[in-house]
């Protein structure tokens, strides 16, 4: 299937493949109805994202770009565990560019990952995903319902199911690229995108039909 997907993108995903560093945060975000409510209720064109886990060299894999995210869409078996996951799982970047049928956005890191902050990251990503942690339903709606925080209603940090930008929220957290204040459960896609330690978005995809477009 990766092979599939690597000729449906072209040759320029594999100039892509150079460019991107683990820690960098890919975004996306589809034309159907429940992400049209995501984005009304975020105020944000933003409707998932995950985080680059490794970009291998070795060739060991036709794709050498891993993500970690936590997603709903269990088509795909994650990597790591070989299973269908409803949650965190581990996917080639290929895979799910072509099985969005929307926008695909990139934005990398400022600056590149320490080595430590790195293996601390991988480490943490690894651990959630062996365990198969869930997707929160719960904590992903409340973040949704901005009004919440100003009444003392919003998420406490809580690991135990993780939603899409809350996990990237904590990698880059235990990467060192955020501070510790910040509260991962309490992040949209659209904070996600717009934290310090990411330069700005970068169009990769524009559309169901487009191929890669990759604007610099």
């Amino acid at each position: 299937m990766t092979d599939s997907c690597l000729a449906q993108l072209g040759d320029v995903y594999l100039d892509l493949c150079t460019k991107v560093k683990p820690g960098d945060v890919l975004a996306f975000a589809t034309c159907d109805l429940p992400a049209h409510v995501v984005k009304l209720a975020t105020h944000s064109c933003y409707v998932h994202v995950a985080i680059v886990l490794s970009v291998t060299t070795n060739n060991d894999h036709p794709d050498p770009v891993l993500i970690a995210e936590s997603h709903i869409n269990m088509t795909l078996p994650s990597e790591g565990t070989g299973k269908k996951q409803l949650g965190v799982q581990f996917q080639r970047l290929s895979q799910r560019m072509v099985g969005c049928n929307g926008t695909v956005w990139w934005a990398a890191l400022k600056k590149p990952l320490s080595k430590g902050g790195l293996g601390k990251m991988r480490s943490w990503l690894r651990d959630v995903e062996t365990n198969a942690v869930p997707y929160d339903f719960y904590q992903a709606t409340k973040v949704g319902i901005g009004a919440l925080d100003k009444v003392g209603l919003g998420n406490h940090p809580d690991f135990k199911a993780l939603f899409c930008s809350e996990l990237v929220t904590r990698a880059l957290q235990i990467a060192g690229c955020i501070d510790g204040a910040v509260n991962p459960s309490d992040q949209t896609p659209g904070d996600v995108m717009g934290f310090d330690c990411l330069k700005d978005p970068v169009l990769l995809k524009a559309g169901a039909k487009e191929r890669i477009i990759l604007y610099t």
